[in-house]
């Protein structure tokens, strides 16, 4: 699971995830380097974070992991674009069934580990 990047995979990533919350490419280099499923929540929260409307973006950073995505001004649009940079983020797909059933910071980060480690232990 743990994988060394070369210099252009991390660069990539800084590129990729630059307008997201301070730490978030970070944390997903560390992910990738470690596979350390803890990470993913932060992962998260950054990417989030990237999405909404400036003005709510402290509210972010405040929420709780049983914080509703929509008390934080998620519509369907910005749930997709989340959706799509933390696939690429964790290397993961997920079906919009799966995502149908999750309301809360903790049931998108569970089950993103849930699916980060299926597809990586795997691999």
């Amino acid at each position: 699971m743990p994988t060394e990047l070369t210099d252009e995979q991390i660069k990539k990533v800084n590129h990729e995830f630059r307008r997201c919350r301070e730490g978030t490419a970070e944390a997903i280099i560390n992910l990738r380097r470690t596979g350390d499923t803890a990470l993913i929540p932060e992962i998260l929260r950054g990417i989030v974070w990237r999405y909404v409307r400036p003005e709510a973006r402290e509210q972010v950073e405040k929420a709780s992991l049983e914080t509703p995505l929509s008390a934080l001004g998620m519509d369907s649009l910005m749930m997709l674009e989340v959706v799509l940079d933390v696939q690429d983020a964790l290397d993961v797909t997920v079906e919009d069934a799966e995502l149908r059933r999750v309301k809360t910071f903790n049931d998108v980060s569970e089950l993103l580990m849930q699916r980060f480690t299926e597809i990586h232990q795997a691999a």
